[in-house]
């Protein structure tokens, strides 16, 4: 008798546990087999680099999904076929570390009903608010736990894809504008198939845009510090390339290459900003998007004695140790399993401390003064919405150091809108305050660093608990203001009401909240949520 109540509880907490779990999976192992139906014209889509067949689903038949497109191919993969050989090297052996290529054309036919891998990342088992209170952010598959401390069984090194949403009408003739999302993630982990950011419902409830999202190489592999790697942000040429792909051929899905909004949150959003003045003669986006843009990315070379030493650190430790020899140093990391690199970087907690997500200024790609670039006018032209969350990236019971550090978020989207001004360039700003017992069943946390992007996207509904009207209501305005952003750009002004952010304007210049009691979008005043820039011992609003 005791044995079957033992099995029945057991029973019970298995069900009790996939039930919590299903809602937050990143893959398709857990779904109905797929059929492609290559003779389905608006499923077919022909591409300068391949044939594409996507699909559809019964929860939102009216969007058509590929899930997974490559836009780049990694120069190890194309040596290993011998479709690349660079002057003076063989081609053989693996190059890990290089700039991403260029597909040929090619009429291949790809299935793209499912996702491709993440680039290669972890699951990190370090007990935080992230994996707490925020299960739909990591990438998890099926069987894998919140806190496992282990590489990401969904992640590879052939992870360069892209996946795109459109609705189910749309083809050659359509001319969607375009959001082109770059995951965050603190440049360790994000991709495509994050569950909370997949935009299905977003575009079946809009079906007047599209949205394409992307993979890029994170941690180590896309910043890898080291003094031999001949470009330092290998990431921010991923986003390039993809950029490049999804202005050549998004046309042959109903998209507008001519109007492509380029966005980002947190890592993604730094990204953006350095792409601005990256490749600002050619952007190929006109518009650009900086949610939750933190400060202090760029490393400060005359403060930072060597900021190489992370990549040494981790080379050292593998077995790579070749004095002041970087080139062999490299060459040495080139043949360590990227799991053995991954799994090491996971469990490193020695001194030094090592990082992957901030970047070596080159003065080619990554500048280390930012306000000169703008000053001497090198920087993409067009609108750019700039945002913040009221509790940001590290809500605590401690009231006072969430303050301090959603400040901080805040003061940096202030000056970097006040720099944006000063060339005429218009920023957009809005303000998220949203705190929902869904989302944030703790009142401490407010409406924490990622949160908007669960409005945006509309996967609010995969947080587990009540949905009160007003958070459904928040979201359909804030899904209503980015298409209209995407659509008409600086125009939003005057057709809903999105005023150009001057902060020597009228009560320091006009903002709109998302999310506050009573109103899913009001104006506020920068006089309201700035002062605190300008005097610190103003405490700066956290909750609305």
């Amino acid at each position: 008798m005791k044995t079957g109540i033992l099995f029945a509880v057991l029973r019970l907490i298995a069900t009790t546990q996939a039930k919590q779990f299903d809602p937050y999976l990143s893959d398709l192992t857990h779904q109905a087999p797929r059929t492609l139906h290559h003779g389905w014209d608006n499923l077919t889509v022909e591409t300068n680099t391949g044939t594409f067949i996507g699909m559809y689903n019964d929860t939102y038949p009216n969007v058509r999904q590929f899930l997974r497109i490559p836009f780049a191919q990694r120069p190890d993969m194309l040596l290993a076929v011998g479709l690349f050989d660079p002057p003076g090297q063989p081609p053989v052996g693996d190059l890990r570390w290089e700039p991403p290529q260029k597909l040929s054309n090619s009429s291949k036919v790809y299935d793209s009903t499912r996702f491709g891998p993440a680039c290669p990342q972890y699951v990190s088992s370090s007990h935080v608010f992230w994996n707490e209170y925020a299960p739909p952010n990591p990438l998890l598959s099926l069987g894998e736990r919140r806190d496992q401390g282990a590489v990401a069984w969904s992640s590879d090194e052939d992870c360069l894809s892209l996946a795109v949403w459109t609705p189910s009408y749309a083809n050659k003739s359509s001319q969607l504008p375009v959001a082109l999302f770059v995951t965050g993630g603190g440049g360790l982990i994000g991709g495509i198939t994050v569950p909370s950011q997949l935009p299905e419902q977003w575009v079946s409830r809009s079906q007047e845009h599209i949205v394409v999202t992307i993979n890029y190489r994170v941690n180590i592999f896309g910043n890898p510090k080291s003094r031999a790697v001949r470009e330092t942000s290998l990431t921010l040429l991923d986003v390039r390339a993809a950029v490049e792909w999804v202005h050549e051929n998004i046309q042959q899905f109903g998209g507008d290459r001519d109007n492509i909004l380029l966005w980002g949150e947190s890592q993604g959003a730094r990204l953006v900003d350095i792409y601005t003045t990256a490749f600002w003669e050619k952007p190929l986006a006109t518009k650009f998007g900086l949610l939750s843009n933190g400060p202090d990315y760029i490393i400060n070379t005359a403060e930072v004695k060597d900021p190489h030493v992370d990549f040494d650190v981790v080379a050292k430790s593998l077995g790579c140790d070749y004095g002041d020899d970087s080139g062999a140093e490299l060459e040495c990391m080139r043949h360590v399993s990227w799991v053995q690199i991954e799994e090491f970087i996971n469990r490193y907690d020695k001194k030094p401390s090592i990082s992957f997500d901030n970047y070596i200024p080159d003065e080619r790609y990554i500048f280390a003064n930012k306000s000169d670039r703008y000053a001497k006018h090198l920087v993409a032209r067009g609108p750019a919405i700039r945002s913040t969350t009221s509790t940001e990236l590290e809500p605590s019971p401690n009231l006072t150091h969430t303050v301090e550090v959603a400040r901080n978020f805040n003061c940096f989207a202030l000056s970097d809108s006040k720099l944006r001004e000063s060339i005429g360039l218009e920023s957009f700003r809005y303000f998220y305050v949203g705190n929902y017992s869904n989302i944030s069943p703790q009142p401490w946390l407010g409406a924490y660093h990622w949160t908007d992007l669960l409005m945006i996207f509309g996967t609010y509904a995969k947080m587990v608990g009540d949905i009160p009207q007003a958070e459904i209501d928040t979201s359909a305005a804030m899904q209503d203001y980015f298409v209209a952003f995407l659509k008409e750009g600086a125009n939003v002004a005057s057709s809903v009401g999105w005023p150009v952010f001057q902060h020597q304007g009228k009560n320091n210049g006009s903002i709109i909240e998302f999310g506050a009691r009573g109103s899913p979008a009001r104006n506020v005043t920068g006089g309201y949520l700035d002062t605190s820039c300008y005097s610190p011992s103003v405490s700066f609003p956290i909750f609305s």
